[in-house]
């Protein structure tokens, strides 16, 4: 089911644009009320100069985004070439289509989408924290018997899983966070192949983590090695960055044990999107969202963006990103 999901995702983001693009001017974007913690939108050079633009809106539908095509939507960066102008050249250097999710039903997208980002979010915080770029963080480290029982229905992940080093962190917008990755180092590959996941749940994000991390090994192809070729020459010339190569530091460390919480009470979809959205509204962010495709009954793609957030984890594509308080100055 994950597959084809993540299918539909992907036929969905490369279809053409379901809405013609809004042409809103540059100043505009960088000072819109949602994007002041926001370093990518506040870079943006405060010209008249128009770009072409998403209409996002919030989950009350009481406030609206405009975020440009090129920074959401990859494919839109095919055009950008050395003389274009250079808002969309930084612009392009952070695209991702992170946050494109597809449902059954509207929240059930907007869930999914919201968790990636949130993962993605995490997970630059984690690479930072690595390469000292960013403060030390509060690492875990799953009990055999937590691993166990989040891998149970997975046999063949769990037999395997002894020789990953699995991470969880549990401090960042009170969600489960999880990355696994090899104990060897990368071995035949130019980076040790990683899985990550995110859950309100600890056993979803460990098995989201896992998982993941067996599909980036067994699904690796040419053009992704050429790629890690490229990223493992920009990340082995810096001193602090080299160590998104194999992740050392950590692997050497002796971290504290968590295991599974007392109680888990299970909560619908709608709840535990309401819980995100309660956990954001602490820290003043929001969670955006725009309709990528419908399909009959209530399936839907949808891509969520949350402003603020981190975008760092880009660094191992091989663009040179920096982390937000970089961005803010």
């Amino acid at each position: 089911m994950g597959a084809l999901a993540e299918s539909i995702e992907h036929f969905s983001t490369f279809q053409p644009l379901a809405d013609t693009p809004i042409r809103y001017r540059s100043d505009k974007i960088a000072t819109q009320k949602a994007v002041t913690e926001d370093g990518i939108f506040t870079s943006l050079p405060h010209t008249k100069q128009l770009i072409e633009c998403f209409r996002l809106t919030s989950l009350n539908n009481n406030e609206e985004l405009f975020a440009p095509c090129v920074l959401l939507c990859p494919k839109t960066t095919q055009n950008i070439h050395k003389d274009s102008n250079s808002a969309l050249r930084f612009l392009s250097r952070y695209s991702s289509n992170s946050g494109i999710a597809f449902g059954c039903t509207e929240n059930e997208a907007l869930l999914h989408g919201t968790h990636e980002t949130i993962e993605r979010h995490i997970l630059s915080l984690f690479y930072m924290a690595v390469c000292g770029l960013g403060p030390a963080m509060e690492l875990y480290t799953p009990s055999t018997a937590l691993l166990e029982t989040a891998l149970t229905s997975h046999p063949a992940a769990l037999a395997s899983a002894n020789r990953l080093q699995v991470i969880i962190i549990k401090d960042v917008l009170s969600v489960y966070f999880a990355v696994a990755f090899p104990k060897a180092g990368p071995g035949v590959h130019h980076l040790s192949p990683i899985g990550s996941g995110c859950s309100l749940e600890i056993h979803t994000a460990i098995q989201r983590a896992v998982t993941e991390q067996f599909q980036s090994e067994d699904l690796y192809d040419a053009a992704e090695e050429s790629i890690d070729r490229e990223t493992f020459d920009l990340l082995s010339k810096s001193r602090h960055l080299k160590h998104l190569i194999d992740f050392a530091p950590v692997i050497k460390a002796t971290l504290p044990i968590i295991d599974t919480p007392t109680h888990i009470d299970p909560m619908t979809v709608s709840a535990q999107l309401e819980i995100l959205q309660k956990n954001l509204s602490t820290k003043d962010m929001n969670i955006f969202h725009r309709t990528v495709a419908r399909f009959s009954g209530s399936s839907i793609v949808t891509q969520t963006y949350i402003p603020g957030l981190e975008r760092f984890n880009i660094i191992r594509n091989g663009r040179l990103v920096v982390p937000q308080y970089v961005l803010r100055g």
